[in-house]
């Protein structure tokens, strides 16, 4: 990502987490920086207006020209999102906004500047959308936790509907602690406003921010920041009996606990919390469990066959053993995350069956790359494999539908997978560097 040399200065003012800004406009106005912006964000999906960005690069000087103006006078007004439906699970919908390209832009930089004015002030305990830190880093985390910190119970859970139930007034107080710029919060309020496009019909945004904005992560982290993170480290870490540890990756947590009353006071303490900014716990997704070194040696006690697992980031962790016949912790791909990806691989090879088998074979090999590249994780290796089966499996059925004679035999087409499909690899150790 390029950065010009304004936006360097800022960068180094805002190391200092206590200096409060009142002129920040200019960061969003300049045109060399929207033009930054636009060389940054990528050509995706459009919104509601149909603009892509080969559309706006034509003539793209004179737009970014206006589009400073209208955001110096403050005539500048987001477009509603256009709503879209992702798969989540079986039968389950995740709603998705699509910004027009324009907004994008803007969002772009609006998400830049919060990102660095917050970054030195978020915690530790905070892994999602932020520079330098990944999903992997953050189970790595949990595994750390979970091994060296004595760990023996989990808080496994779930936020209900979290960017659709964020509350517009307390994310404007919160803004509202570093940000004194009054035409920088009102710009962000019109965003939140900006509303949402289904079917040709628009809603106002009462509450919630819609996925897929460029701002909507930051926006999160800031929110989660004040309601969650900074009450857990400086509150209830210090009140509670024994460690407690939260690991945060956007609004998906885990806690994990040295005691059983630890982990009942946290959910209950963090009920009250959540239900004072407007948020709920998913009940039905949320729970205890014995999770840690002494959690065999219990289950049967607690009426378990067996260790109870838990989901987190698409990995379903689990309590293992090492060569050494030493504790430690398992992961694997999450059943419900493994499903969702089949269908969306069958989705996409059955309406690529009318282009050139060469076209199906490219996506198919850019599929597996990219599922090793996140779900190739210790332990994992199993599940790797059996998503490739899987997969070489429909690529084949989907090879032979492309016409009413067969296209390919299961000989020839293994021939093809030995030369030329990438095996399943483990891409990320998950296990202490001095191990």
């Amino acid at each position: 990502m390029s950065m010009t040399t304004r936006f360097a200065c800022f960068t180094r003012k805002a190391q200092d987490p206590t200096t409060p800004f009142t002129a920040l406009m200019g960061l969003v106005c300049d045109p060399v920086e929207l033009a930054d912006s636009f060389n940054c964000v990528k050509d995706k999906a459009p919104g509601i207006d149909g603009i892509r960005k080969a559309d706006y690069a034509d003539g793209l000087p004179g737009k970014l020209d206006g589009l400073s103006q209208r955001l110096r006078r403050l005539g500048y007004r987001p477009q509603p999102v256009r709503r879209v439906y992702i798969p989540k699970g079986k039968d389950q919908w995740r709603p998705l906004g699509i910004p027009a390209f324009e907004d994008r832009i803007v969002q772009d930089r609006l998400s830049r500047v919060m990102q660095t004015i917050w970054e030195p002030e978020f915690l530790d305990c905070s892994y999602g959308f932020r520079p330098r830190r990944s999903a992997h880093d953050a189970l790595r985390r949990v595994s750390q936790i979970i091994t060296q910190e004595r760990t023996q119970f989990v808080v496994d859970a779930d936020i209900k509907g979290f960017f659709d139930q964020v509350d517009h007034d307390w994310m404007m107080r919160f803004i509202g602690h570093r940000i004194k710029d009054p035409k920088f919060k009102r710009l962000i309020h019109r965003f939140l406003k900006a509303g949402v496009m289904e079917d040709g019909v628009v809603s106002a945004s009462e509450e919630g921010t819609p996925q897929g904005g460029l701002v909507s992560p930051v926006l999160a982290n800031i929110y989660l920041h004040y309601v969650l993170d900074l009450w857990f480290e400086k509150r209830f870490a210090r009140q509670c009996p024994g460690k407690v540890f939260l690991v945060r990756y956007a609004d998906d947590f885990v806690v994990c606990c040295e005691s059983e009353a630890a982990a009942r006071m946290f959910l209950e303490a963090v009920q009250e919390r959540l239900a004072k900014f407007g948020l709920e716990l998913s009940l039905e997704k949320t729970r205890v469990l014995r999770f840690g070194s002494g959690a065999k040696r219990h289950c049967r006690r607690d009426g378990d066959r067996k260790p109870r697992t838990f989901d987190f980031l698409g990995f379903t962790h689990y309590v293992s053993t090492s060569r050494g016949g030493y504790f430690k912790v398992g992961r694997k791909t999450a059943r419900g995350r493994l499903i969702k990806k089949l269908i969306v691989l069958n989705v996409k090879l059955s309406r690529l069956r009318t282009a050139r088998g060469r076209a199906m074979m490219n996506y198919f090999i850019m599929h597996l790359r990219g599922h090793y590249q996140y779900y190739g994780v210790s332990d994992n290796l199993r599940s790797l494999r059996g998503y490739f089966y899987a997969a070489c499996g429909l690529l084949f059925k989907w090879l032979n539908r492309r016409s009413q004679r067969r296209s390919t035999t299961w000989k020839r087409f293994y021939e093809v997978l030995q030369r030329e499909v990438p095996k399943p690899r483990i891409v990320h150790s998950m296990y202490p560097r001095y191990a």
